[in-house]
Parts: C-alpha cells; sequence; structure tokens
C-alpha cells in the first residue's frame, strides 16, 4: 500500500509520463510502419481514377510482376529514394501531398501526362534500381552489350539516371496506349508518338 501511495505522489509525476511516452512512441512506431506499408502499393496507388492507365500498364511489365518468376516490384520501390530514410520519407510526404492536390485542385484530365513521362528522371530514383539490381556492375560485365552502357554509369562517367535509357522498357508497358485510352480526346501525345503514327 505504501509504494501504491508513493507512486500517486508528486514524485512520480514523470514516472508516469516517462511510461505513457513509452507507450505512446510504441503506438505511433507501430501505426508509422504500417501507414508506410499501406501507402505503397499499386492498390492504394491507384485509388486515385486518374491512375488507372499507370496500374493497368504497371500489371502488364515485368516489374508488376508479369514475368516468369513471379517477382513483382511496389510502387515505392522504383518512385521513391532508398539511400537513406529521412530523403525517403521527405520524397513520400512531398509526393503524396503533390498527388492530393493535384487530384483535387488541378484538373488531372487536363495535364500532360506524356510530357511528364519525359520528366521521369525526377521521379524514378537509381538507389530504387540499384536496391533490386544489386549485382548489375558484375552481371553486365561478362555480357559486352550489356556492359557498355553501363559502363560510364558505374564509372561515374555520365551523369544520366537508369530511366533515361530504359524509359520505354520498365515499370509501364505500353504506357501511351493505356493513357491513349484512358484520357481519349485529352491525350496529348509526344512528338515521338506522332512521327510514329505517321510513319505507319
Amino acid at each position: 500500500m505504501g509504494f501504491l501511495r508513493a507512486l500517486q505522489g508528486k514524485r512520480f509525476v514523470l514516472f508516469w509520463l516517462f511510461c505513457a511516452g513509452c507507450v505512446l512512441g510504441v503506438v505511433l512506431t507501430v501505426f508509422t510502419v504500417q501507414a508506410v506499408e499501406w501507402t505503397g502499393d499499386d492498390k492504394f496507388c491507384g485509388m486515385c481514377h486518374i491512375m488507372t492507365p499507370e496500374v493497368d500498364s504497371y500489371h502488364l511489365d515485368k516489374h508488376g510482376g508479369h514475368n516468369h518468376v513471379g517477382m513483382k516490384a511496389e510502387c515505392v520501390d522504383c518512385h521513391l529514394p532508398h539511400d537513406n530514410i529521412v530523403h525517403y520519407f521527405v520524397e513520400k510526404t512531398l509526393l503524396g501531398l503533390e498527388d492530393v492536390y493535384g487530384n483535387t485542385m488541378k484538373n488531372p484530365r487536363k495535364f500532360d501526362w506524356e510530357m511528364n513521362r519525359r520528366e521521369a528522371k525526377d521521379y524514378v530514383f537509381d538507389s530504387g534500381c540499384l536496391r533490386c539490381h544489386t549485382n548489375l556492375k558484375e552481371a553486365t560485365q561478362s555480357n559486352m552489350k550489356a556492359f557498355l552502357p553501363h559502363r560510364d554509369y558505374f564509372a561515374g562517367l555520365t551523369k544520366k539516371h537508369c530511366v533515361e535509357c530504359h524509359l520505354d522498357e520498365v515499370g509501364h508497358k505500353n504506357l501511351g496506349i493505356h493513357l491513349k485510352k484512358f484520357l481519349k480526346e485529352d491525350y496529348k501525345p509526344t512528338v515521338r508518338a506522332l512521327i510514329g503514327t505517321i510513319q505507319k
């Protein structure tokens, strides 16, 4: 009884505050980790109607699980940096705010999605590519066709990002076709797409 009475005294207020802080810290940590998990895949990213072409084309791509080994990269594996946790959370927050603003305050159908694809290096991070393709440097050394394009990258002789060379090959198979189908009269093709149409 004396111990319980002492715990209720003023000198143990800090003790109770510390305990409450620890419990709150654990709850917030678990919630944050779970929230990061919930908001990182195509189910969450595809909740916005305007993302339909991106999600559809992603499911047809190797990175979306359409491959012979069944591996799948989540949206955040490519579209967020993986160099450090602070950069990851800052970019995740900024990207989330930008998406919410764009879908609520602007008309996403009027956005030039094709031109945005040409700026993919701004929202596809090399650290994400290299996080999965961990042995790319070693693997390409035995294959001259693969080694030569990557040689300057690994030697630091180029400022090009992975996606600048692999834009039309990875992440979203035939994204332009899906954008055109979804946006219809609002679709703005790139100059390259127009040239391809003329040549056909």
